[in-house]
């Protein structure tokens, strides 16, 4: 998603960061930053968000104070999309790089994109089948990739959380889980492991579009 555009209109104080682009997708954001006021240095950093980005209007990110212009801002919007998740990294040194568009309105440029492949992050994904946390200790991947399965993991805690065998909301994905289990010979032993590899399964197929074919491959070599 390269015409993605990141904004900030400092003529309003609430709901002033926002994305425009021409393609709508599911997405998270998070924001990170840092200031240093006489050798103090103040950080943060947000926890990851999840949005659904929209064609062509503004998609609010958050709200941007005054204050917050005075730090070093690092706002990664990651995209789920057909064959990858895409990383944007955004960033701006207080507003000294940032580029004027209009009235008060700012846009603030992309430092770089990366992306990978939906099958990685579900390979990554199934080694962990009966995890509720992702152990960061073995992995040598980027931070923003590192921050993406934090985010995962925790969108899997939820949807395991929620009940996804009870949970009417789940029931259309029950449905397809049944047929799977149908035509690959699969089943699934009564437990509460059950409710997790389930919860991860539905990540692999709602974030990152994997076949049935390929859950099967998974499952078998988890």
């Amino acid at each position: 998603m390269n015409d993605l555009r990141l904004l900030l209109d400092l003529s309003k104080e609430e709901d002033n960061l926002y994305v425009e682009t021409g393609k709508s997708c599911r997405a998270m954001f998070l924001i990170d930053g840092f200031a240093s006021y006489d050798g103090h240095v103040d950080s943060f950093t947000d926890e990851p968000k999840m949005i659904t980005l929209e064609a062509g209007g503004k998609n609010i990110l958050s709200s941007i104070t005054q204050v917050d212009v005075d730090y070093m801002l690092t706002r990664n919007v990651i995209t789920f999309e057909e064959t990858h998740v895409v990383i944007h990294e955004f960033e701006n040194k207080k507003l000294g790089n940032i580029e004027k568009v209009g009235e008060k309105l700012y846009e603030i440029p992309l430092k770089e994109t990366s992306s990978i492949k939906n099958e990685s992050i579900a390979g990554t994904l199934s080694t962990g089948f009966y995890a509720l946390e992702y152990d960061d200790s073995q992995d040598d991947f980027p931070l923003s990739i590192n921050r993406l399965l934090v985010f995962l993991y925790a969108e899997k805690e939820r949807v395991y959380r929620s009940g996804i065998l009870d949970n009417e909301e789940y029931d259309p994905f029950i449905g397809e889980i049944n047929r799977f289990m149908e035509e690959y010979d699969v089943e699934f032993e009564q437990s509460e492991g059950t409710e997790l590899i389930l919860s991860t399964i539905y990540l692999m197929r709602e974030y990152l579009n994997q076949e049935w074919e390929q859950i099967y491959e998974l499952l078998e070599n988890g």
